[in-house]
């Protein structure tokens, strides 16, 4: 459906998740759900505003309809420029690797773009583990023999892991997830990845290995969990940045906590415990756990009450 060029939007936008099925997946995000659910895609181009004046329409298409308003003067391009997932890890995730802007779109075509992310750890069973990096000492040239060779877990360097650490993964870290993981997931928009190793399942289509893509991206990066301090009642916490996003920990009890886009960036809450109730312009929303919301950068003011914790991303 058409757009009209008059319904700028300035109003909170609650979206529809997506949920994806995948062979490591869980039941936390979708318990009634017959098969393992992986990923909930919360805060992506493609999902529709569930309700209000925008109801229907996709954060793209609002996006790139407008810009300004949306996603604010920090913002380059009409594209909305990140992808926020939840994933349920009940088994190991391939071991894969992501490429920059430019190796995306020499590798795979114009208008592709690389991908930076981060991770923060929601919950963790005891031991948990995640592989971030590569081990000290590896060279570029065996580390790129032994991805071509298929013995690239004899690089691979292993991170126990709880609740509140926080990962940034830049372009080119070889990373996976491993069992008892529920965490929160920002990156640029786009799904560009090439799986290193997959534990020795079957190589079906849709899980392919690409390993002269991954031999020519990896590097010898190496990354390490950053934990946290428990926040205080109307704290906002910096947890990581980078040149493509801010990610902060809000926590709420009791006083209103006061934010402002500045009309500079749009802010993608989504709440992590207990419950969020966001004023803005006059409205009242109500959120619970592992629910989201996208505050438009021509929101301005809004305000946070209620007992609750929650993450934000927005454009640096």
């Amino acid at each position: 459906m058409s757009l009209p060029s008059s319904t700028a939007p300035t109003r909170p936008l609650v979206l529809q998740p997506r949920f994806s099925q995948r062979v490591w997946g869980g039941t936390r995000l979708l318990p009634e759900s017959p098969t393992p659910i992986g990923e909930a895609w919360v805060v992506y181009e493609e999902n529709q505003v569930q309700f209000g004046p925008h109801a229907g329409y996709t954060l793209g298409e609002l996006s790139a309809a407008h810009p300004r308003e949306l996603l604010g003067r920090r913002a380059q391009g009409t594209r909305f420029p990140l992808l926020i997932k939840l994933l349920d890890c009940a088994e190991w995730l391939s071991v894969q690797v992501h490429p920059d802007d430019a190796q995306a779109q020499r590798l795979a075509g114009e208008g592709q773009l690389g991908k930076t992310e981060a991770w923060h750890i929601l919950e963790a069973v005891p031991g948990a583990e995640l592989i971030a990096g590569v081990r000290p000492g590896t060279d570029a040239k065996a580390l790129r023999t032994a991805i071509l060779a298929g013995r690239i877990m004899d690089y691979a360097e292993r991170h126990t892991v709880q609740a509140g650490d926080t990962v940034l993964m830049p372009a080119g870290t070889l990373h996976a997830l491993g069992p008892g993981l529920l965490l929160y997931e920002v990156q640029q928009t786009s799904d560009l990845t090439y799986r290193v190793y997959d534990w020795d399942r079957p190589a079906s289509a849709g899980r392919a290995l690409h390993l002269p893509e991954s031999a020519e991206v990896t590097t010898t990066t190496r990354v390490a969990p950053q934990p946290s301090t428990p926040g205080q009642p109307g704290e906002v916490q910096e947890l990581t940045r980078c040149p493509y996003f801010v990610l902060e920990r809000l926590v709420g009890e009791g006083t209103a906590l006061q934010a402002d886009t500045l009309g500079e960036s749009f802010h993608a809450l989504t709440v992590t415990a207990g419950e969020l109730h966001l004023t803005a312009g006059g409205e009242t929303l109500k959120l619970g756990p592992l629910e989201s919301v996208v505050v438009p950068a021509a929101a301005g003011t809004y305000s946070l009450t209620g007992t609750f914790q929650a993450l934000r991303s927005r454009l640096p």
